[in-house]
């Protein structure tokens, strides 16, 4: 069992002593909540690959490769493992495991932590992350019992541009999504940083697994969370700029923000650090799993 030991409250704290107590005494559930993170650890890894094929078009490489690939976000790879012969029961297992790691989230969020405005945004950043994995297993479950095309399905970017739009036909819709932006870039630079001070070493046991070290569990880590502050912070950004020119074509999923900065000088280097950076975020989620602590939001 890996949580907080938490013998002695200082006045001031929330959460449910109920919910520690059986995470403590049920082992099992902890074993289940980290199955969660392979789950999300192979959908990063398929995003990383689809996304390497626009950092080839960034660079002016055309090898067919580069124009076949699927869409570089979460939906994408969902869609992605969807084409392969065991894709359908992939989909199944994906799906079962990202709900696994949503519980994980929500333990985390109801485990006793002080009453903090540090520990109530932590807590916030959870349930984000339960609501965002929870739809992307729901449209894992929605692919694996229909192909993507037979479904309909729409890629992300047109999902942002939608859902851009419909807000700004609504008085001060320009406003909300230039704040979702600002925020979105503010998480960007957070993940960022955490990348930088690896501060998620908190979260992790203080072990390697078989032949990887401790250490190179944490700098798979780094890269990883610094190449999602990028593509944070870019979708951010689109979206503040599609707000201050009200253009809600201009605002872009993970796909778009990344497609947008081909055009730059360092395009394809950026491109390209980030597609490797997101795969080994992926590889970090599956191989740091059994050393993944349950723990408050303190």
């Amino acid at each position: 069992m890996s949580i907080p030991a938490i013998s002695h409250r200082p006045s001031g704290e929330t959460g449910s002593e109920t919910v520690e107590h059986i995470a403590r005494t049920n082992p099992w559930i902890i074993a289940l909540g980290r199955t969660g993170w392979v789950a999300k650890g192979i959908v990063y890894l398929v995003l990383g690959i689809l996304a390497v094929p626009i950092a080839f078009e960034a660079s002016g490489i055309d090898n067919g490769a580069a124009t076949t690939g699927g869409e570089a976000s979460q939906t994408g790879a969902v869609a992605e493992i969807a084409d392969t012969s065991f894709g359908k029961l992939a989909l199944y297992v994906i799906a079962i495991g990202l709900f696994l790691y949503v519980l994980w989230r929500l333990i985390s969020i109801f485990l006793p932590a002080k009453n903090t405005a540090k520990a109530w945004l932590t807590r916030a950043g959870y349930l984000v992350s339960a609501v965002m994995y929870t739809l992307l297993a729901l449209t894992a479950l929605s692919f694996a019992s229909q192909p993507p095309v037979a479904s309909g399905a729409e890629s992300e970017d047109a999902k942002v541009e939608r859902l851009t739009r419909s807000l700004m036909e609504h008085s001060g819709g320009r406003w909300l999504v230039g704040l979702a932006g600002a925020i979105a870039v503010i998480v960007g630079i957070v993940f960022i940083v955490k990348g930088v001070k690896a501060t998620f070493r908190e979260d992790l046991e203080a072990r390697g697994v078989g032949p990887i070290s401790h250490e190179a569990i944490v700098t798979l880590g780094r890269v990883g969370w610094a190449g999602r502050g990028i593509v944070m912070g870019l979708i951010g950004w689109l979206l503040v700029r599609a707000a201050l020119h009200a253009r809600p074509d201009e605002a872009k999923g993970f796909d778009g923000a990344l497609r947008e900065i081909t055009d730059s000088g360092f395009g394809a280097v950026l491109v390209g650090f980030t597609a490797i950076a997101l795969a080994l975020y992926g590889v970090f989620c599956i191989v740091s799993a059994p050393r993944q602590r349950l723990t408050d939001a303190d």
